[in-house]
């Protein structure tokens, strides 16, 4: 059942897709012939290398990438090449079958690597690789992790996504894989290496994201504007990264603005703008998001919010969490269902008072509003090394 051909399937979000850029890494050096695979830490060049002889056969490209295409800045200097449209057309008609259907002619020389939160969105088969980016919980094996028969909500667990993935692949196999992955240790230097590290060591800007791709975990935008009128009085220069969600959503820039000042607010054209900018700040604050990971990913100081979500599971690799107070945080690993019922229909059993016995008019999920403003600022001189300002 072995093909020649892979196709990586991704169609999450950017943040869950930086996560999992380390297991496209060692997809991509897996199918690297041997000569091409040099120590990333004795040769310089070992990533370009790879990545530039990993993707092409005798047929055409061998690795093949299924999802944003915006994402392929990232992995073209891996050898990935976009997934033609009749592949992309015969992998969207495996959605939602529940038995393993026929294997479309389309795909008839490929394997596919699945991505996947907890579990694939298609049937069992034998060229489908599912690679669920949370485990199971206690009591299950790896091999159960993303079993379609699994409760909606994962246990909650410790063990990073990054690494989570790392396990998959090094398990006996996985066996349709058409070849061996290959992990990288360095995988932030390779990162680096390819697409830049970070350049703000001595600049005055602070970059703060506001957004997340799930409202139960954006903090309130006016304590967003709060630590902005501290950086401002301690002179550095605050500036905002709104996405296309927070615009859709009709996010009030007012809110963000400090009284009696104005803060910049920047809508990034596309990822690689997002990136320029970001390498260049001295400090990323922000929500659990997707602009948090790729700072982080370019080595950029990330001081990053967790309320309902687990840090030891999400939190962008390098950045300082700072998670909230509440006992009963964090609950959900998927964001489906939280624990205390915010954002459902019923209501919040909470009612309009939060664990921390202060009123949240601000619309925030009660552990996101827990987190006070001078726990965020006490961090942020941290990170910035300003003596004498924690804890005023």
């Amino acid at each position: 059942m072995k093909s020649d051909k892979l196709i990586a399937v991704h169609n999450g979000a950017l943040g869950d897709f930086l996560c999992a850029w380390p297991a496209l890494l060692a997809l991509a050096r897996g199918a690297a012939p041997a000569a091409a695979k040099p120590d990333a830490k004795k040769d310089g060049a070992g990533p370009e290398r790879a990545g530039a002889q990993a993707g092409e056969g005798n047929d055409g490209p061998r690795l093949l990438f299924a999802g944003n295409m915006e994402r392929m800045r990232w992995l073209a200097p891996l050898g990935y090449a976009p997934c033609p449209p009749a592949m992309r057309r015969a992998l969207d008609g495996l959605y939602g079958e529940t038995e393993a259907p026929g294997w479309p002619d389309a795909l008839a020389e490929a394997t596919v690597a699945w991505f996947c939160l907890d579990r694939a969105p298609v049937a069992a088969h034998p060229r489908v690789v599912p690679l669920p980016c949370l485990t199971a919980g206690p009591g299950m094996s790896d091999s159960d992790a993303g079993a379609s028969d699994r409760a909606a909500e994962p246990a909650m667990h410790t063990c990073h996504v990054i690494e989570v993935l790392r396990k998959h692949l090094a398990r006996p196999g996985p066996p349709a894989l058409p070849w061996p992955p290959r992990w990288d240790a360095h995988w932030q230097d390779t990162w680096q290496t390819l697409f830049g590290g970070w350049d703000g060591a001595d600049s005055r800007a602070v970059v703060l994201v506001p957004g997340a791709g799930h409202r139960a975990k954006q903090w309130p935008p006016r304590r967003f504007a709060a630590v902005a009128g501290a950086l401002l009085r301690a002179g550095y220069n605050p500036l905002y990264v709104l996405g296309p969600a927070e615009l859709e959503r009709g996010l009030d820039q007012g809110d963000l603005m400090p009284e009696g000042s104005e803060v910049p607010v920047v809508t990034p054209a596309d990822h690689g703008e997002l990136a320029h900018l970001l390498r260049r700040a001295r400090l990323v604050i922000g929500n659990d998001s997707g602009p948090l990971h790729l700072a982080a990913l370019h080595g950029v100081p990330v001081l990053a919010l967790f309320g309902p979500a687990p840090a030891g599971v999400w939190c962008p690799h390098g950045a300082i969490p700072l998670t909230s107070p509440l006992a009963c945080a964090p609950c959900s690993a998927t964001l489906r269902e939280l624990a205390c019922g915010w954002g459902q229909d019923a209501g919040s059993p909470h009612g309009e008072e939060g664990h921390s016995g202060t009123v949240d008019r601000e619309g925030a999920s009660p552990c996101m509003a827990a987190i006070t403003v001078q726990a965020t600022l006490d961090k942020t001189w941290e990170l910035l090394g300003i003596p004498g300002k924690e804890g005023k």
